[in-house]
């Protein structure tokens, strides 16, 4: 117990040398491995917080393997270690992302409309919808159908939604239409550069291949339940020159492609990925990136001075709620602005004027203050003799 409670106890965990960092963990996990052993038959510590803590840390890091000298205690490999293991003893609902690191990721759906006029931007009212807190290591593809049915049991459900790829599944995509709403997003997934998939297919209204990468038809489609088989010509195909890279495959009497009713769908969507009207309604899905970035700057929430999942999530849903305030503030005010000008433009007269006004009350509240904490340092009492 004497190294880790004496003044170089630190030295166990912050101060270790890179060298000296297995033998270390060894030790340690040896130690823990000791504690947890020790107290497991008493009720009231096994009861404690802390306990559990320890017990948590030991099945997460630490691999158990039986010996004739007993139990040998060794520290997983860190690809071992799942995301959602405790990140810090103090924060156990903390997760951990590959990409995001340690904490917490906030989820937000707002609304846009599509608008190119200046007039229109400035009237152009984007509210946060839907605020979603969870542990780091938490999936994107999970978020989105709970969001898709808070926003319709509020009233607020939106017609199309634009989203990421990692969103864009063909299972949420299928939801989504089920909810009543096109979800627009990339199909994840790709396929090698110097291969051919079902994409570079043509196909008729009703799923069946028309005609393949060469320019061939198909001899025969058949379609059983969520199944397609499309056979070709195996002559024509043996003479083609995308053979070795063709998702046809040689049979007995020709050659076939045999596909899935989620395959079709994804091989149509990359399909409509690179048309321009495709690129034309996907792009206003990055102002959802400008939002993310001024919900950080004017709110701080990357920074919260709080732990734990309740009060995470009470925070961030404030400070969403507080942005939605700005937004509604700035959109108010530009509605005034354009009310006071003739045919929707300020002229320059009013734009002074507005100026101006803001700088004497800047003025005015700044002599407020001034003239305020004089009156507070400095009391005056007056005394009548008598």
């Amino acid at each position: 117990m004497e190294k880790y409670f004496k003044k170089e106890a630190l030295a166990c965990f912050a101060s270790v040398k890179p060298s000296a960092s297995k033998k270390t963990l060894s030790s340690v996990s040896q130690d823990l491995f000791e504690l947890v052993q020790a107290f497991k038959d008493n009720d009231e510590i096994a009861a404690m917080h802390t306990y559990r803590q320890l017990k948590r840390v030991l099945a997460e890091q630490c691999k158990l393997t039986a010996s004739e000298a007993g139990v040998e205690v060794t520290v997983k490999p860190p690809k071992e270690v799942t995301a959602n293991s405790l990140q810090n003893p103090s924060d156990p609902d903390a997760g951990y992302s590959g990409h995001k690191g340690q904490g917490y990721q906030v989820q937000l759906m707002e609304t846009y409309r599509r608008t190119d006029s200046s007039a229109d931007k400035a009237k152009d009212l984007k509210l946060i919808t839907y605020v979603k807190v969870a542990p780091a290591n938490a999936l994107d593809t999970d978020a989105l159908i709970p969001a898709l049915k808070s926003t319709k049991k509020r009233g607020l459900i939106p017609k199309e939604v634009l989203a990421d790829s990692l969103y864009g599944s063909d299972e949420n995509t299928q939801a989504a239409k089920a909810i009543g709403v096109e979800l627009i997003s990339p199909a994840i997934g790709k396929t090698a550069e110097d291969a051919l998939s079902l994409t570079d297919f043509e196909f008729a209204k009703t799923g069946e291949i028309t005609r393949c990468p060469a320019g061939q038809t198909p001899l025969t489609t058949n379609h059983k339940k969520n199944r397609y088989t499309t056979a070709f010509n195996k002559e024509c195909c043996s003479a083609c020159a995308n053979s070795t890279k063709c998702p046809v495959k040689e049979g007995a009497k020709a050659c076939y492609l045999r596909y899935s009713e989620k395959q079709l769908r994804l091989a149509k969507r990359r399909q409509a990925e690179t048309k321009p009207e495709f690129r034309v309604r996907y792009r206003y899905r990055a102002g959802i990136e400008a939002s993310m970035s001024y919900y950080d700057r004017k709110t701080g929430v990357k920074r919260l001075r709080v732990r734990g999942l309740p009060a995470v999530r009470y925070c961030a849903t404030l400070k969403a709620t507080g942005v939605n305030i700005f937004r509604a503030t700035a959109v108010r005010a530009a509605e005034i602005c354009l009310n006071l000008a003739p045919e929707g433009k300020i002229s320059a007269f009013s734009n002074i004027i507005l100026i101006f006004k803001e700088q004497i009350g800047r003025f005015l509240n700044q002599m407020q203050q001034i003239f305020g904490q004089l009156h507070a340092d400095y009391k005056f009492e007056l005394k009548i003799p008598t």
